[in-house]
């Protein structure tokens, strides 16, 4: 099972790749995982990935290829997570796995509405004592965290529309481009998080 994984911020994506390839044995491969490993680890890829941070810069698709292809060159099941986010990063995905003699089995697309995405982050809130996340409305705080409960920035409605925006601009053509060959299952993100595993489960055959 080699299979990519992506949708609009809010969505569930890191959680449902994590429960599927807990359920699968698969391996979840975060590429923003990745990134922070490298440069904490100090190695030369680290540091140059490092100073495109620092610049404010990109890391260039080449970089995160190079850096991912050993994770997905180790074994046959996994799950790609943050890459890619466009039709080139596809495209250099594609070629990569093909130097490395294998496919993608299928591109899962996450979709819920805009609103309901912007209702899911803009209602989240953090406890600075205790570090727990926790939902104005689905998920208020228990009694015994005291708090004080703090919005991030990135989580206003400005800013969350601001990221749909790009995603929908630069992310959402993928399903075009995946469909094309055959591989796109989407998903109803809206849906409970079990309800959405077993959705995807089914969709890459292993339902058990």
């Amino acid at each position: 099972m080699r299979v990519v994984i992506f949708g609009p911020q809010g969505a569930g994506k890191g959680t449902q790749a994590q429960r599927i390839a807990q359920k699968t044995g698969a391996e979840h491969i975060s590429t923003g995982d990745l990134v922070r490993a490298e440069i904490k680890s100090d190695s030369e890829l680290g540091q140059k990935i490092q100073e495109y941070n620092d610049r404010g810069d990109l890391v260039p698709d080449e970089i995160i290829i190079e850096m991912a292809k050993p994770y997905l060159a180790q074994t046959d099941a996994w799950l790609l997570d943050g890459f890619p986010r466009n039709e080139a990063q596809a495209k250099a995905l594609d070629d990569a796995l093909g130097d490395l003699g294998f496919g993608l089995d299928a591109a899962i697309a996450m979709e819920a509405p805009d609103d309901a995405l912007v209702e899911r982050l803009s209602g989240r809130r953090a406890s600075e004592s205790t570090g727990r996340i926790y939902h104005v409305e689905h998920d208020p705080p228990p009694e015994d965290d005291p708090g004080p409960f703090t919005q991030r920035n990135d989580d206003t409605e400005e800013a969350i529309r601001h990221r749909l925006e790009i995603y929908h601009e630069q992310t959402e053509p993928l399903k075009d481009y995946y469909d094309e060959r055959g591989i796109l299952v989407s998903v109803d993100a809206t849906k409970s998080i079990p309800e959405v595993t077993e959705e995807v489960l089914r969709a890459v055959g292993e339902d058990g």
